[in-house]
């Protein structure tokens, strides 16, 4: 049975993860680490882990001694402050215990993980990009203003889920935002018209062989409700942005619609939280990567049902016990925990 190292198990990209391995049709001995013993993921582990923050001057040496521990054939990463790191050092994990840590190329995480880059890898490259300055560039900010019009939306270069979003709604705020030291990355704001989508990428030796593509309605800066009615017709434009981006493994893009064309603002090189969502729709993203790495089988083109997904919140019991023993020790086999979810039948 392959071995599975899943980290970020309190992250909602970790449980995603989680969850669509608990969904396959596969068996795999599934393996979980997070700094936090009360992270729900834990719950779907074969076995469990406390590990130190990623920026922690331990931490990789905590993910040696698990590798070795456990066996690993296959990482998974589950939080995106760990992407940098297993970027820089997948040659070497790969290299010295012979199994594979999924991620792509440090260059391609660095663009996803800056607005501003992506916003200008996608210009550069010549897609359709959000028109942006970055607050300390006065000139730039001036020719926004002359190019687009307000409203505007300033964020952070390296935020996530909305975290840190401002509207600007006319140049005196515009002014402010601009009068201090900052990290934030000012784009005109694309109307909603055609929905906001979250589209899911698997690319393998550079090419993409998986899209699926959905709209979402957020709230909190996650999804709250998705939507698909057959194939979007921007699919293989994000496609090609993936492919051209040096995409390795997963992607996950987000946009909205401007003159017909697809304008993102936002990639992440990895699963997302609605990776379990595309798994619902019908393609288990995280078992066909596993699937292709470990066994060399290639992604079929899934086969895809329409309809809404609205997510729901579900509850899991952890006597203290458990919790003592596991901060004690610092892991844990089966991880016992009492699932309640929407309703009693379920």
């Amino acid at each position: 049975m392959k071995r599975i190292l899943v980290t970020g198990a309190g992250a909602l990209l970790g449980q995603g993860i989680l969850r669509s391995l608990s969904y396959s049709k596969n068996e795999y001995y599934v393996i979980t680490a997070d700094p936090d013993v009360r992270s729900t993921g834990h719950a779907l582990a074969d076995k469990s882990y406390i590990i130190p923050f990623a920026g922690d001057e331990v931490y990789l040496k905590r993910i040696e001694d698990i590798i070795e521990q456990e066996h690993i054939d296959l990482i998974l990463i589950g939080t995106d402050v760990e992407l940098p790191l297993f970027a820089t050092k997948k040659e070497y994990l790969e290299k010295k215990y012979s199994l594979i840590v999924v991620v792509s190329k440090t260059e391609a995480v660095e663009i996803a993980n800056d607005k501003w880059k992506t916003a200008q890898f996608l210009k550069d490259n010549g897609f359709p990009f959000p028109v942006s300055a970055l607050t300390s560039d006065k000139k730039e900010i001036e020719r926004l203003t002359k190019l687009v019009d307000f409203p505007l939306i300033a964020k952070p270069v390296d935020g996530a889920r909305s975290k840190g979003l401002q509207t600007i709604n006319n140049y005196n705020e515009l002014k402010e935002i601009c009068s201090y030291e900052n990290n934030l990355v000012v784009q005109e704001k694309i109307k909603e018209d055609e929905g906001e989508f979250t589209t899911g990428c698997l690319v393998f030796g550079g090419k993409c062989v998986a899209v699926v593509s959905l709209i979402r309605d957020l709230r909190d800066g996650n999804t709250w409700r998705a939507y698909r009615n057959g194939d979007s017709p921007y699919d293989d434009q994000i496609a090609k942005i993936a492919e051209k981006l040096g995409v390795e493994g997963p992607a996950n893009f987000q946009y909205r619609i401007k003159n017909g064309q697809p304008v993102v603002f936002e990639v992440n090189c990895r699963f997302s939280g609605t990776t379990p969502l595309r798994m619902m729709y019908g393609f288990n993203e995280v078992e066909a990567l596993i699937q292709y790495y470990l066994e060399n089988e290639s992604v079929q083109r899934p086969s895809l049902r329409s309809g809404t997904i609205l997510r729901t919140f579900s509850d899991v019991f952890i006597p203290n016990e458990v919790i003592s023993e596991f901060e004690e020790k610092g892991e844990t086999a089966a991880f016992k925990a009492e699932f309640f979810s929407f309703n009693k039948s379920s």
